[in-house]
C-alpha cells in the first residue's frame, strides 16, 4: 500500500494556542489535524485498487493522549471502505503505545518509539484481536511514520 501523501488541516483544538497541549503530547503534536491522501492497495485475493484516506489527530489539554481516527474511500465513487479508531500514548522516554479498534472488529495494541527532532514515528504490532473469533488472528507489521 502506497503512503497517502499528507495534507494538514489545522484541527479546531489546534487554532487555541500552544499553551493547550499537554506537556505529555507536545513531542508529536504536528500530528494534529486532518490529513489526507490518495492511496494504491492490493491482496494477492484481490484486484488492486485506488482509495482516499483521512486520518484526523485531536487532542483535549487535559491528557497526555492523542485521539485518532482513520476512514477510507473508493477513490472514483466515494463508496465507504474501513474506518478505525483509537489513542496514541507518547511517553516522555521517546515510547509510545497505539491502541486501535477496526470496524470489522479487529484490535491492535502497537509499541513503538518516536523522535520528535525528525518527527519520525515507528510502530510495530504487539498484539492484535478478533471480537469475532475465539483466537486472535497471527499477524505481525510495522508502520512508520515519517
Amino acid at each position: 500500500m502506497e503512503s497517502p501523501t499528507p495534507t494538514p488541516t489545522p484541527a479546531p483544538s489546534s487554532s487555541s494556542s500552544a499553551s493547550a497541549v499537554h506537556p505529555g503530547i507536545a513531542p508529536i503534536s504536528y500530528l494534529l489535524g486532518t490529513w489526507r491522501g490518495q492511496g494504491e492497495g492490493g491482496f494477492p485475493t484481490i484486484n488492486s485498487f485506488s482509495y482516499i484516506e483521512e486520518l484526523h489527530f485531536s487532542h483535549n489539554s487535559s491528557k497526555p493522549v492523542i485521539a485518532y481516527s482513520q476512514k477510507t474511500w473508493k477513490l472514483h465513487s466515494g463508496e465507504p471502505m474501513h474506518s478505525e479508531s483509537g489513542y496514541w500514548r507518547p511517553r516522555p522516554d521517546g515510547t509510545i503505545e497505539v491502541v486501535i479498534a477496526q470496524s470489522t472488529g479487529l484490535v491492535e495494541v502497537l509499541k513503538g518509539e518516536y523522535d520528535a527532532e525528525e518527527k519520525v514515528i515507528r510502530l510495530q504490532s504487539e498484539l492484535v484481536g478478533n471480537a469475532s473469533k475465539k483466537i486472535p488472528p497471527k499477524c505481525a507489521f510495522e508502520l512508520s511514520f515519517e
